[in-house]
């Protein structure tokens, strides 16, 4: 797999994860977005698409047992905006 290939996966990858990611914690994208965050949420694509915590990531998503992803550097940003 080429250069390219691999990281068009991982921009994939991240951005499901991201996705997935305000769902579960219920950020309020209208309020995120109306709260002129541009330069936040930006930072925070950036964060996650750098992460290299995706599988555990991915294994908190699959889990339903309440606790908070300690691993993820935007759990602070998430918090700011949820619901």
């Amino acid at each position: 797999m080429g250069i390219f290939a691999r990281i068009a996966d991982r921009m994939d990858r991240q951005s499901g994860l991201m996705g997935a990611m305000l769902k579960r914690r219920h950020v309020d994208l209208e309020n995120l977005v109306g709260a002129g965050s541009d330069m936040q949420m930006g930072a925070a694509i950036r964060s996650c698409m750098a992460c290299r915590s995706s599988g555990e990531c991915q294994n908190w998503l699959e889990s339903d047992d309440g606790t908070e992803p300690d691993f993820c550097p935007n759990a602070r940003f998430f918090d700011q905006y949820a619901k």
